[in-house]
């Protein structure tokens, strides 16, 4: 799961409990990791190495995608990022609210070549 509030999992509660719920449907074990968006984003790569390190291993590990929604726009970007690795190597995504939106975002960017797409709720 990539989202900002990856430390504080009551936060994606009812989507953690969605999931566990269709592993227990699906008989299977749910192993979720917590990716904080901000780490992907290239700005992370500088500031804090490890961080963004961990964040894309953990990243292209995955099984699949799950970005949920969210407010403001910090860490929009990591989550265009993981849109991105989601989309290029067949991965499949799930994007809830905001994480949908990042999912347009990043397709005009990226395939319809709008370079400057992006949401009016972050850029006006």
């Amino acid at each position: 799961m990539v989202g900002k509030y990856t430390g504080l999992s009551d936060s994606y509660l009812s989507v953690l409990k969605a999931l566990l719920h269709a592993s227990v449907a699906m008989e299977r074990k749910l192993v979720l990791e917590w990716v904080p968006s901000c780490d992907l984003e290239n700005s992370a790569a500088k500031e804090t190495p490890e961080a963004h390190q961990k964040a894309w291993k953990l990243l292209k590990g995955a099984d699949g995608v799950l970005v949920p929604g969210g407010f403001g726009d910090r860490g929009v970007e990591g989550k265009i990022l993981a849109a991105t690795y989601a989309r290029e190597k067949n991965v499949p995504y799930l994007g809830i609210c905001l994480g949908m939106q990042v999912a347009v975002i990043e397709f005009a960017r990226s395939v319809m070549k709008l370079g400057g797409a992006n949401s009016t709720e972050f850029d006006p």
